[in-house]
């Protein structure tokens, strides 16, 4: 996965953003503030990319309470993971 790749996931956060937004039905707030939490956590994950170099792989982790981020594992298996 490289940088143009996790912009991708950060454009699609952004309509997210935009949706929860508009709706403001019952649980859209939640769903507006792990939508920024992950665009906050993504943002750092391609800070990361481009300090360190490309990632294997990148998976979202949302923990109940704790806000949403990432889990990035490098080409040496490590895993980090990123939250806002």
């Amino acid at each position: 996965m490289d940088e143009e790749q996790l912009a991708l996931v950060e454009e699609g956060l952004n309509l997210l953003l935009q949706k929860y937004k508009r709706n403001q039905r019952d649980g859209d707030l939640k769903r507006v503030q792990a939508v920024m939490d992950a665009k906050v956590a993504i943002r750092k994950v391609m800070l990361s990319v481009a300090i360190k170099g490309d990632i294997k792989d990148i998976t979202p982790v949302i923990e109940g309470g704790k806000g949403a981020g990432w889990e990035v594992t490098d080409f040496d298996n490590k895993v980090v993971r990123y939250h806002a």
